[in-house]
Parts: C-alpha cells; sequence; structure tokens
C-alpha cells in the first residue's frame, strides 16, 4: 500500500506507524480558517479534508490521510491559541467541566476521486485547574499548536479527572478508527446496480457478492460507484463515490436542506417513483401482515396529491441552540441503522409548508435574541422556547402561530404579536401556549390568544371548516377532498343512511357526508375537537349532524347510540386499540369506512374485521404526504347482506 499522512504532527506520525510503519509523512500547509462549518464535528472533517486534498495534489495516485483535531466546549469550538493569553483563558474555561476532543479523518485518492471520511470522539473532563496549574503548564511553552491549548500526554491525570472514549484519539489521532477506515478504504470501490429503497427509509439497496448495501441518496435504477463506510444489522453500509448513470426517476430535491433535515426523504425521487414505491410498500405489508390474499380486491393506484409542494396546513417546528445561536427547524435525518441524534435543523425555508416559514421565521428568531428567550433543554429544564406551530388555511390564505414554551416569567408577547401582522399580513391568530412537562410533544398545559380570531378559516368541498389551534384536521386539505369524495362514492350511502363517526376531530368527513344522508354523529376524546365539530356544523347550518365527547372504548360501550348503517373510523397512527376494536365490532355495523395514516396498523385491524365476518370491498390508498413515506389509506368493508 502506498500511504501518506498529510501531517507535519510527531505525535500523529508516532501513532500512525502502528498502522502502517511504511507510509510516507507529507507535511503541508491549508489554511483552516477558510473552513466555515460551525458544527464541531463537521468542521474538523472539513479540515481534515483540505489537509488531504492539499496533499493529494502531489501524490495523485496514493492513499493520502488527513487528520484534525478540535476541543469542543459545547457548541463552541476551541482551536489553537494564537499566544499565551488565549491559551490561559481556554484553561480557565475547561477547568471543572467536560469538553469533547474530535479528530475529523479523511482518506483520499486523487486518480480515483474516492474519498472517505470520518471521525472520532472522546468525553474529557478536566479536574478544578488553579492558576498555579495552569500557569505551570504554560511555562513549558508547548501549547501553541495544540487544540484547546494543551496535550493530554503533557497535562496527565494532574489535568484529566476522567475520560471516556480512546486515549488516542485525544492525542491527535484515534488509530483504532483510522485502521478499519484505511481497511475500508484499500478494499476499494464497488460499482454497483441499485434495485431498491429501503422503505420507508430512503437508502438506495443493491447487492454485491450476497450482501445487502445501502446506499443514502442513490435512486432505483442507476448504477453507482460506492465506497463501504461501515456496516448494520448485516448490512453494509456505503457513499456514492459518483453516479456512474443516473436514473430516469431521479429528481433535484427543491429544498435547499434536503438531505440533512428529517423532514422529507423522497424529493431525490420523481413523483411517479414516490407514488409506486408507497403502493408497493402498501401491498407487501398486507402480504406480511398475513391478510389473505383471496379475501383482498385488488389494490387501487395511489391516488396523487393535487399539490406537491406547499400542501401541508399544519407544521411543528423544533427551538435549538447551535452553536451559540437560537435556530427554528426539524429534526435532522436518521441514516439507517443509525440512532437518531435528537438535534435540530435550522431552516431558512419549508416547501412543504409554504412561503409562510421565510416570513415569519425571521421575526420570532430575532424577538428570542432580542429579548434574551432561549430554547428550552429538556436535559437541564433551562430555557423558554419549545415549539412553534404553523397552521395555514391552504384555500383562504389565512394563518395560525402557536408559540409554545416553557413556564416563566414571560415576555412581551404583545409586541411579537405586533410585529408579525406586520410582516404577515394573512397572520389571523397567534397563541401563547405554557408546556412545563419533560417531554418533547406538542402539549396544550396552558393557552391564551395573544392576538387576533381564535380560529382560522379553510374550505373544504363546498364547506368552510374553522380551525382551532387544539383541533385535528387533515394536513393536507386538497388531498383530504378526494378521500371524503372517495368515501361518499363508495360506501354505499344514501338518504336514509345513518352514520357514525369515530376519532372525528373537527368534523369534516362527518360533515362532508351530511348532506348525502339522514342522519350523522361523531365521536372524539378530545372536548377541544368536538367544540370545533359543533362551531363547524352550525357555521354551515348542516342541521342533520351531532358530535360527542368521549373516548371510543366507552361511549360505545354505553349504549349511548343505536346501530348505524355505516361506521367511519378514522384512527390515530395506532389504530384501534383491543378494546376499541372489540366494541366496534360487537356493533354489527352493515358498512365500515376505516381512513389509516399507517399501513401497519390498518393490515392488522383488517385481519380482525375479516376474522369477524367482514368482507374487503374496497383498499384506496391517497397520497397525502408527498416526498415522505407517508400514506393515507381507505378501506371499505362490510358484512355479508
Amino acid at each position: 500500500m502506498d500511504i501518506v499522512l498529510a501531517s507535519r504532527s510527531p505525535r500523529r506520525r508516532e501513532l500512525m506507524a502502528r498502522i502502517a510503519p511504511g507510509f510516507h509523512a507529507f507535511p503541508v500547509d491549508v489554511d483552516e480558517s477558510s473552513v466555515v462549518e460551525k458544527d464541531p464535528v463537521k468542521s474538523a472533517i472539513a479540515a481534515a479534508v483540505l489537509k488531504a486534498k492539499a496533499a493529494a495534489a502531489s501524490f495523485p495516485s496514493s492513499t493520502v490521510i488527513g487528520a484534525d483535531t478540535v476541543v469542543a466546549l459545547g457548541g463552541r469550538i476551541l482551536g489553537k491559541p494564537g499566544d499565551r493569553e488565549s491559551a490561559r483563558a481556554m484553561l480557565r474555561l475547561l477547568s471543572s467541566r467536560r469538553h469533547r476532543v474530535i479528530t475529523g479523518l479523511a482518506f483520499y485518492r486523487r486518480d480515483e476521486d474516492r474519498l472517505l471520511t470520518g471521525y472520532d470522539l472522546t468525553y474529557v473532563t478536566f479536574r478544578e485547574l488553579t492558576d498555579e496549574m495552569i500557569e505551570g503548564y504554560l511555562d513549558q511553552e508547548d501549547f501553541l499548536d495544540k487544540a484547546g491549548a494543551y496535550a493530554v500526554q503533557d497535562v496527565g491525570d494532574e489535568f484529566v479527572g476522567r475520560m471516556k472514549g480512546d486515549y488516542d484519539n485525544v492525542v491527535g489521532f484515534p488509530v483504532k478508527k483510522a485502521a478499519a477506515m484505511l481497511a475500508r478504504f484499500e478494499a476499494g470501490a464497488l460499482t454497483v446496480a441499485v434495485e431498491d429503497i429501503d422503505y420507508p427509509g430512503a437508502d438506495g439497496v443493491a447487492r454485491k457478492d450476497g450482501r445487502t448495501i445501502l446506499v443514502p441518496g442513490a435512486v432505483p435504477g442507476e448504477t453507482v460507484r460506492v465506497q463501504v463506510v461501515g456496516e448494520s444489522r448485516g448490512s453494509l453500509r456505503a457513499e456514492v463515490v459518483r453516479i456512474e448513470e443516473a436514473s430516469p426517476a431521479r429528481a433535484v430535491p427543491r429544498c435547499p436542506h434536503f438531505g440533512e433535515c428529517g423532514g422529507c426523504l423522497f424529493q431525490h425521487l420523481d413523483y411517479e417513483k414516490q407514488l409506486e414505491l408507497k403502493g408497493r410498500h402498501l401491498r407487501r405489508t398486507f402480504d406480511a401482515a398475513g391478510v389473505p390474499a383471496g379475501r383482498l380486491p385488488g389494490i387501487g393506484t395511489v391516488t396523487p396529491s393535487p399539490d406537491l409542494y406547499h400542501y401541508r396546513n399544519k407544521m411543528e417546528f423544533s427551538f435549538a441552540e447551535r452553536w451559540g445561536e437560537t435556530i427554528l427547524g426539524l429534526r435532522e435525518r436518521v441514516e439507517a441503522g443509525r440512532k437518531p441524534s435528537g438535534r435540530t435543523v435550522g431552516l431558512a425555508q419549508c416547501p412543504i409548508f409554504g412561503p409562510a416559514v421565510e416570513a415569519v421565521f425571521p421575526v420570532v428568531l430575532a424577538f428570542a435574541v432580542e429579548k434574551g428567550l432561549a430554547p428550552y433543554n429538556m436535559r437541564t429544564g433551562r430555557g423558554e422556547l419549545r415549539h412553534l406551530v404553523l397552521r395555514e388555511g391552504k384555500r383562504t390564505g389565512e394563518l395560525m402561530a402557536v408559540l409554545v414554551a416553557a413556564p416563566s416569567g414571560g415576555a412581551d408577547l404583545e409586541a411579537l404579536a405586533e410585529r408579525l401582522a406586520a410582516a404577515v399580513p394573512g397572520l389571523r391568530s397567534f397563541y401563547h401556549v405554557v408546556n412545563g412537562r419533560v417531554s418533547d410533544a406538542v402539549i396544550f398545559e396552558e393557552m391564551r390568544l395573544i392576538r387576533g380570531a381564535p380560529a382560522i378559516e379553510e374550505k373544504l368541498d363546498g364547506l368552510v371548516f374553522r380551525i382551532q389551534p387544539q383541533a385535528f384536521f387533515q394536513t393536507n386539505t386538497a388531498a383530504a377532498e378526494l378521500l371524503y369524495r372517495a368515501i361518499g362514492e363508495r360506501a354505499g350511502l344514501g338518504a336514509d343512511s345513518r352514520v357514525l363517526g369515530l376519532y372525528c376531530g373537527a368534523g369534516a368527513i362527518e360533515l362532508s357526508l351530511a348532506p348525502g344522508v339522514r342522519q350523522v354523529a361523531g365521536i372524539d376524546s378530545l372536548p377541544e375537537n368536538i367544540r370545533s365539530a359543533e362551531e363547524n356544523r352550525a357555521s354551515n347550518g348542516i342541521g342533520n349532524a351531532a358530535f360527542f365527547a368521549g373516548t371510543v372504548e366507552d361511549v360505545l360501550k354505553a349504549d349511548r347510540f343505536e346501530p348505524p348503517d355505516a361506521l367511519v373510523i378514522d384512527p390515530p397512527r395506532p389504530g384501534l386499540t383491543p378494546k376499541a376494536l372489540r366494541n366496534v365490532l360487537a356493533f354489527d355495523v352493515p358498512t365500515v369506512v376505516y381512513v389509516s395514516c399507517n399501513p401497519e396498523a390498518l393490515a392488522r385491524d383488517l385481519r380482525a374485521f375479516l376474522a369477524a365476518g367482514y368482507g374487503i370491498e374496497a383498499v384506496l390508498p391517497f397520497d397525502f404526504f408527498p416526498h415522505t413515506p407517508h400514506l393515507e389509506t381507505l378501506a371499505i368493508l362490510a358484512l355479508p347482506r
């Protein structure tokens, strides 16, 4: 192997010799200030790549290794001190605190334009450092080229109270990690044909020598050159070196945050391919759940969403602190086989919601900085800002903003409301919600209307719906309209039919069916939903509908309703609870309409209906969530007549 270490550090050379005694060291001078990454991990990797590529200019056919070590205290990077004063300040910052030592690694071959990157991380906790300890160390005058102003081999146990991770990494070169990555890199790149998508994830799936290879960003139908970077749950993980032959299903993502943000996974896929994958996943889910093929009619093709962008009428964004700044966004994308980091990606725009994000976010973030409002930290319980919920009437343009915060003394939110109203003409409602629980979920413990109307309006199929902050309303208005029409057309309802809706939310399905039936009723466990449903019934002048608060488990058991002609079920993502399912089946309703956002839960519950004697008359999937793996499905079931 012809290996070059792009470093002048004697410590890295000594450690590298333990991996490849015959390597060649080549010092490089690069402008590390050109690295603009604020994330300590990304910064270390970017600097390592810079060094590797600089050396590769002189060794184009060699494996060139670059490494860069940074010390991070929270989100702050402590680089190499410029003088004794800055070194003293760094050591005082580290005293009695835990910090991270991160070494970025880059393996590069210029003639193949092949790059493999990674990093190692060690947690180091310093003892309390006295001025005498700090000055005694600085007197050695060997700190200027040290990240964080110290060399662990020089300070030893006098400074270090605890360490978690690889000691060699703190010295400046993680030997075990580098050896494993070198073995991967020297194994060479592979050319593979991408056959599939690891649904519901978004990694391309290829196979080589009997092994499954997951390739993030690859699209079925294309040939790619990949570098294996690891292994997870029996599958190899690889990164694309280059696309040899692009798939016709590849699309250009519209969102600049695609790939990093976890909000959308499929923007790199043509929409027709997205629909194909969703339909196939639904069929595979039914097969895996054991739904008898002989009792399952042909699954209809997926009805596309009328809008591919700006379709979501509700989004819950999270506040977070990133590198000393307050950001608003969505959770980071999680790669297959890796644990969720819980980190938030700051967004400048969100094309699946709409332009309101670009108008609202800067105002809210500027207000937070001005008033000293910090993001809430679940680990410490400190901070105020938790979530920003936006709801928008896609047919009316009316916007609602809900600021969710931890209990605190409170800021002048009336002033924030004024600024938002000036910046966003469509803003109709602004609420302040208090959530003191540890959970990361949006929980309405206390709610106060700061400005505007208590609800926004949305139009659906000739009806006007008033949407309250907590009310459930399908997130894709135009697609929901298609689904509700399909229910009216396919459920066999007539002028004398009586319909009972379970988990009715704001009553959208029930009220859309009301003009064509004799009577309709709805049940929901949240009083807020029932209030919204009743308000929507009254405002639309519908006299043959009524809504009742209570759980499906309790209300049906109480014999409060006579068995209707048709039951409409639109449960939460987990589907029906065992008790709710028993009560529903005991009703012996001739027709059941089941709307589900979870194919696995739907397949499980359909098996129970089949066992109770129901037949499946239709399964119709609808795409409510373009660019994501999620799918809405309508199933029509009936008892034998």
